[in-house]
């Protein structure tokens, strides 16, 4: 009884879905990602999404995860592992391909140094310059030393397909009540600049299923766990966003929704 009282009942869930969990549902959401181009009048022919996130969050398995699930195989191109400090150095925008030796994909997923506390991880000095697609691909990030325009590869001169098209905010569902504040304070400042630039800006909740093991179990109970409800309002109420911009689900519909 103890642990049905942990799920909402049937027909009863947070958030309304019209997701099949089956192979053929993954499948066909997989070819509407690999068929999406930007509008035909656009510049742009790969939309840059930027991912942020506390140090372990999952940013950089979550780009592997989606490099894997279009190779057919394991892939590792972002370093991962778990360590106090970020891993990711380099600032790395990763195309995606529908197969091994086929075109990319419209999109890249661009990878950012992980946030940490103080002063140390990725400076919110370096921020803007981000966002608005000044740093040059293979950037080395510095906690030392702040981007300027005098940093080797600076873009003195972008357009918009140099520019950053939308934000993903990863979070980790097992450490949202205990997040410094100083992330926090990095997330929200993050947050406010995109939303100043009129970016779409998502919220990635990962590791679900070693939050809760309902999910763990059949990831279909995803929006009947009240815990991972309880993470989705904690993340509400220290961000000030929607709930309905925070993302919960498979990584393969996580993309679908970023566009």
């Amino acid at each position: 009884m103890a642990d049905q009282e942990k799920l909402l009942p049937e027909g009863k869930e947070w958030r309304l879905q019209n997701v099949l969990w089956n192979d053929e549902e993954r499948e066909r959401r997989k070819q509407i990602v690999a068929g999406y181009k930007p509008p035909t009048n656009s510049s742009v022919s790969q939309v840059n999404i930027q991912l942020y996130g506390q140090v372990g969050s999952g940013k950089s398995s979550f780009l592997n995860t989606i490099n894997s699930i279009y190779k057919g195989r394991v892939s590792a191109q972002a370093m991962t592992g778990n360590q106090p400090t970020s891993l990711t150095r380099k600032y790395r925008p990763y195309e995606v391909r529908a197969e091994p030796d086929g075109e990319a994909l419209c999109f890249r997923l661009c990878d950012t140094m992980g946030l940490e506390e103080a002063n140390t991880g990725l400076h919110l000095d370096d921020l803007s310059y981000l966002l608005d697609g000044n740093v040059p691909d293979g950037y080395q990030f510095n906690a030392d030393v702040r981007i300027s325009p005098a940093t080797p590869g600076f873009k003195s001169t972008v357009s918009l397909k140099d520019r950053t098209h939308c934000v993903v905010l990863v979070m980790d569902a097992g450490k949202i009540s205990v997040i410094p504040q100083d992330t926090v304070d990095k997330l929200k400042a993050i947050y406010r600049k995109a939303l100043d630039r009129e970016i779409p800006t998502v919220i990635l909740l990962t590791k679900i299923d070693k939050a809760c093991e309902h999910v763990a179990d059949d990831l279909s109970l995803v929006f009947r766990s009240k815990f991972i409800l309880e993470k989705v309002g904690l993340i509400r109420h220290c961000l000030w966003v929607r709930r309905f911009s925070v993302f919960d689900v498979p990584v393969w519909v996580c993309v679908l929704f970023c566009f």
